[in-house]
């Protein structure tokens, strides 16, 4: 099941959240029905912090573990950031321009396109502030497997800052690197679709 924040793709009439915390209880609210059988979470992006933060709450919860937790395309939560927050640039272009050349991903036409811009850039802006203002808690490791993957070339999340997902669970770790950049899943996806569905069923 594919979990969609407020403000984004279908969810567009809702506005976008930056609070973090709400969020991931939203979340472990509306899966709590559900969790009663074999279950885990994969997220890329900021997506990976809100399954791994979700994973916590769970356990905060004393609710049903995941089998597996599957991280792609960022660095681990206990690492700062090692460049500038864009959430401040000013003008929708020059804003959208920053996002897309360090992570790509941003299409020409909504660069193009006056009527797309409001509503994208509404959306990154509060992406990149629950990104950028993340605030890791210490707090002992998973006991859920964990598994990372990232890009071979992307320039935010290094094999070493991903490969540090490792502190993040005392079970099993992996961590696989593929073609491309942040959005590598864009065209591996067959593959790490492949690579996922194999390490879940080890679990079950």
């Amino acid at each position: 099941m594919a979990a969609q924040l407020p403000g984004r793709s279908g969810a567009a009439g809702d506005a976008p959240s930056v609070d973090l915390d709400l969020i991931v209880d939203t979340f472990a609210d509306a899966i709590a029905p559900m969790i009663d059988r074999p279950h885990a979470f994969f997220g890329h992006s900021l997506g990976a912090l809100v399954a791994f933060e979700l994973a916590r709450r769970l356990r905060d919860r004393r609710a049903a573990a995941p089998i597996h937790l599957f991280v792609s395309g960022a660095f681990a939560p206990q690492l700062p950031a090692d460049s500038a927050p864009l959430r401040f640039i000013e003008g929708e272009t020059a804003f959208l321009e920053a996002v897309a050349a360090k992570y790509g991903g941003v299409p020409r036409i909504v660069l193009e396109q006056a009527d797309l811009r409001a509503s994208v850039v509404l959306a990154l802006r509060a992406d990149l502030t629950l990104t950028e203002t993340y605030a890791y808690r210490s707090a002992p490791p998973l006991s859920c497997p964990i598994s990372a993957y990232a890009g071979a070339a992307d320039p935010i999340v290094t094999p070493e800052r991903l490969a540090q997902w490792r502190e993040q669970t005392c079970a099993e770790f992996s961590c696989r690197l593929f073609d491309g950049r942040h959005f590598y899943l864009n065209r591996a996806r067959d593959t790490l679709l492949a690579d996922v569905i194999s390490r879940l069923f080890r679990c079950v």
